[in-house]
């Protein structure tokens, strides 16, 4: 499965053409209450098998929607938020694609996004060689040790051994 974006404007149009004009094969409507929000999430499954896309697109079988509606319980502002996502899978479940999608962003929220924000990833000006491999990698054995040390805030967990290196390299030890 993944996801369709604006970079690809033909294929998403026909995703989002498909999503308007069948009926959904299934739906999944989940429902959270956490930090400050209420978050609805509207999940359907369409068949895909029809779409003129499916011959360009080897073993296109499904396209799921998700609707994600967030109400900020003080202000009570709404934002809204439409994906699009194909998959070569044959199930119909909304609620098994949910549970995938949803993995997919804890991992882009605790690794890409750390890495991204933190430690400056995709502002760093190294090409040559192996060198954008190798930043990459240190990058994510400091995550890795950071998290495995307790620190859930890589910020703070710079903050404590950045000044204290016998600390840091006695952790590389262990």
């Amino acid at each position: 499965m993944i996801q369709v974006k604006k970079n690809q404007p033909t294929l998403l149009k026909e995703i989002q053409r498909i999503s308007l004009e069948q009926t959904p094969l299934d739906y999944h409507v989940e429902y959270e209450k956490e930090h400050g929000r209420e978050s609805f999430w509207y999940v359907h499954v369409f068949d895909a098998e029809g779409s003129h896309k499916a011959q360009q697109w080897k073993n296109l079988c499904r396209v799921i929607h998700v609707h994600k509606k967030v109400i900020n319980t003080k202000s009570k502002k709404e934002s809204h938020n439409d994906r699009y996502y194909m998959s070569d899978l044959f199930q119909t479940c909304a609620q098994d694609y949910h549970i995938g999608i949803r993995g997919h962003w804890k991992i882009e929220n605790s690794l890409h996004w750390v890495k991204d924000v933190i430690h400056g990833e995709d502002k760093n000006q190294f090409k040559a060689n192996f060198a954008p491999v190798n930043a990459a990698t240190f990058s994510t054995i400091a995550i890795n040790i950071q998290r495995k040390n307790g620190n859930h805030s890589i910020t703070e967990g710079q903050i404590k051994f950045g000044a204290k290196l016998e600390k840091l390299f006695n952790l590389l030890r262990t």
